[in-house]
């Protein structure tokens, strides 16, 4: 979906108009996904991957990510990668004083300070029906990442699992699962453990409905 900023209020939006006159182009929609798309690799996993380093707490600066982004080939540009920030539904990065930083997913070691959910009651994971055996043996894992990831909602969860082939969703008991270790706030839709115990698993899910809802 392209990016616009309102000539009125300023904000990044996916409206073509916005406030009642029409917004400026920032970037197109296929540009967008692969910026998205190489934030999420240089931030979470290989920061070299754009010629730049993260410091302990993950950020970069924003002008090595865009200087990074352009040796690619890349139209960027420091509003185009804040639009991409702002806009993303997940939360994935965060801006502050001329840097930039993914929010959670990291298989690099660096330290974030989250804070502690003590309010959710339910959660969900995506996952593979390939998977489910393992999982309910040995619960939900990081695997090659710091913190199990749990959306707040079934959708999100499903949007993430559909990705790979014969998608589900666990629906996970989160008073339960703070039994095992604290469960934190990574943005608005995601929630992060260190593990997930089997029994704190409460159901398994079909991505049918979620097919039904977004093709509707």
């Amino acid at each position: 979906m392209d990016v616009y900023r309102c000539r009125v209020c300023g904000e990044y939006v996916e409206e073509p108009r916005h406030c009642g006159v029409d917004a400026e182009l920032v970037l197109d929609g296929k540009t967008r996904v692969k910026i998205s798309k190489l934030l999420s690799l240089a931030l979470r996993h290989s920061p070299s991957a754009l010629g730049m380093s993260l410091d302990e707490g993950g950020w970069a600066p924003l002008d090595a990510v865009v200087a990074g982004l352009k040796k690619l080939g890349l139209p960027a540009s420091a509003e185009a990668v804040e639009a991409v920030a702002q806009l993303d539904k997940k939360g994935r990065f965060e801006l502050s004083n001329g840097r930039i930083r993914a929010r959670y997913g990291h298989s690099v070691s660096v330290k974030v300070d989250y804070e502690v959910d003590t309010e959710t009651r339910r959660l969900y994971h995506g996952t593979t029906r390939r998977s489910l055996e393992g999982i309910m043996k040995m619960g939900i894992l990081p695997m090659n990442r710091l913190y199990v990831h749990l959306a707040v909602d079934f959708y999100t969860a499903c949007e993430t699992a559909a990705r790979r082939q014969d998608p589900v969703v666990l629906e996970v008991d989160a008073d339960c699962a703070r039994a095992a270790g604290p469960i934190y706030k990574a943005s608005p839709a995601i929630r992060l453990s260190k593990y997930i115990p089997p029994t704190c698993i409460t159901g398994v899910y079909p991505c049918e409905k979620f097919y039904t809802a977004t093709q509707a």
